[in-house]
């Protein structure tokens, strides 16, 4: 994959680490961390202790914004099975950082992006749903990617963090989007989405739910 930039062009590897590089002898840091923990647990039976050292998180974080820039360049592309795969593994990097870095600040250093990073798994997902021809699969994706940046907002973010997050917004819309393309059983899906923001205690989303849930129903003669 090639992508043109202000002064040139990025050349990526589209499967694999995007740089082709196999660091440490694994197709990328994640899977050279994970099977370093796995070895942890057989040793310790427990994942307590183990650590990530600073130069190991900023390590992680130059590869997930190598992952960053790659799965953007699927989504224009509309290859959104790269999307999916590209979000999942940096979402996996964030919580190996958040749950094992030896410094608090390497810890927190990437959540801020989180939201953004499921926004954009949310997506990916709903529109390979689209894609095969699967609408109300794609409005579960949706709901539950607002569900999940809700979730974190409300543990990791500041206290307006969700009245303004642009990435529950775009969400939104698209749930919005959807609403037009749903059958019969989509009223199946919102129940389910409706039933999950309410044991969640988002209620606003919970009432946003239920507005749309009165909309898939057909008006009486």
């Amino acid at each position: 994959m090639q992508l043109r930039v202000e002064l040139g062009i990025i050349q990526m590897q589209v499967d694999g680490r995007p740089d082709g590089t196999l660091p440490c002898g694994f197709g990328s840091l994640l899977e050279y961390h994970q099977q370093r923990l796995a070895r942890h647990n057989e040793r310790n039976g427990t994942p307590l202790g183990y650590a990530v050292q600073p130069r190991e998180c900023e390590a992680l974080r130059l590869e997930a914004s190598l992952y960053y820039r790659r799965y953007v360049g699927f989504f224009v592309l509309e290859e959104f099975d790269g999307v999916v795969r590209d979000t999942i593994h940096s979402l996996k990097i964030f919580d190996l950082c958040r749950d094992y870095a030896m410094e608090p600040e390497d810890g927190t250093a990437l959540e801020e992006f989180r939201p953004y990073v499921l926004m954009m798994h949310a997506r990916g997902q709903a529109f390979q749903a689209i894609g095969e021809g699967q609408p109300d699969s794609a409005l579960a994706h949706v709901n539950r990617g607002i569900l999940a940046i809700k979730s974190h907002l409300e543990q990791a973010g500041p206290p307006d963090a969700l009245e303004f997050c642009d990435e529950i917004a775009l969400l939104r819309t698209l749930s919005g989007e959807l609403d037009g393309q749903m059958p019969g059983n989509s009223i199946l899906v919102t129940r389910k989405a409706l039933r999950a923001a309410i044991e969640q205690e988002h209620f606003e989303e919970a009432a946003r739910l239920r507005d749309q849930l009165r909309n898939l129903y057909p008006p009486t003669p």
